[in-house]
């Protein structure tokens, strides 16, 4: 009885086996994320195919908003279970390209300097709106590096949004101007916690919410200084505030500083934003809901900015 069971279940495992090499031979690929050596360990397909597909995905290609959209809504379909998370999310979550080229614009007025940028994006998601600026900032110098700081936490049903912005970032080769952090610019919030719990994933960084805290506190002793500064990170207007406040003296006097979701839903950051010292910042203009002011140097009392 008990050598019936196991012949029956190597019948089973050997027509499974097969099923999936015929999946393979038929559709032209092998599935990206299998991890079964078992089923594929064998096959000469599976080699060729599975690189053949990645070179197709991200062979060197210019940024494209439309392209990277269909990108990551394409990568969410090949992952169920895993990354999770709908393909209208990836729009809802991200900045508007509008909204983006808003932001372009006055990276390229920089271009005069003659010199490469250092940027910082605070906020990822999946990545939209930093492929975007890094982009941007390439286009001005080649040697152009973008820092972003995200602490990867579950977000819209996706437990692993880095995934997909590592993924973004390669598909348009950005790669090595990119300098990725995962962390919380200030302290950890608690509003991780709430939706980790809810993730049902087991990653560290993700489910139990690892991640370097004080980033921009870090920053500042290490003598670090950037040229613009995009936040869409932690929408609470006190967290807000203070974020702004270690980024006045991380960003040179004359650089830019970019604040998303200034609009109805997020009264908090508009307030903020309209509430800037005019001491130490110059509002220059406001888009859909994208805003930009420029860095000055304090002044003491009594003196004119």
């Amino acid at each position: 009885m008990e050598q019936s069971t196991f012949s029956d279940r190597a019948y089973r495992l050997k027509f499974l086996i097969w099923g999936a090499r015929m999946f393979g031979r038929v559709t032209g690929r092998v599935p990206e994320r299998t991890t079964w050596p078992l089923v594929w360990g064998g096959s000469r397909r599976y080699a060729p195919d599975r690189w053949k597909q990645r070179d197709r995905d991200f062979e060197r290609r210019d940024f494209s908003y439309e392209d990277a959209v269909q990108f990551l809504q394409a990568s969410l379909r090949k992952g169920p279970g895993v990354i999770r998370g709908s393909a209208k999310d990836v729009v809802q979550g991200s900045m508007p390209k509008e909204e983006l080229d808003f932001v372009a614009k006055y990276l390229t007025g920089l271009r005069k300097e003659g010199r490469p940028l250092r940027g910082l994006h605070i906020g990822d998601f999946v990545g939209l709106s930093l492929a975007h600026l890094t982009d941007a900032a390439r286009n001005v110098h080649a040697g152009s590096v973008v820092m972003s700081i995200d602490p990867n936490a579950p977000h819209r049903g996706m437990d692993n949004p880095k995934d997909l912005v590592t993924g973004l970032m390669a598909r348009y080769d950005l790669l090595d101007n990119w300098l990725p952090l995962t962390g919380f610019t200030l302290e950890r919030t608690g509003i991780a916690d709430i939706s980790n719990r809810n993730a049902g994933t087991t990653k560290f960084a993700s489910y139990y919410g690892f991640g370097a805290a004080h980033v921009l506190a870090n920053l500042a002793k290490v003598g670090t200084r950037f040229d613009f500064a995009l936040i869409d990170g932690n929408h609470n207007s006190g967290y807000l505030r203070r974020e702004i406040d270690r980024l006045s003296r991380l960003i040179r006097p004359g650089g830019l500083l970019f604040l998303d979701d200034l609009d109805e839903h997020w009264s908090g950051v508009t307030e903020v934003f309209d509430g800037l010292d005019h001491r130490r910042f110059q509002r220059l203009a406001r888009g859909g809901r994208a805003g930009v002011v420029r860095v000055l140097r304090e002044k003491g009392p009594g003196q004119t900015p």
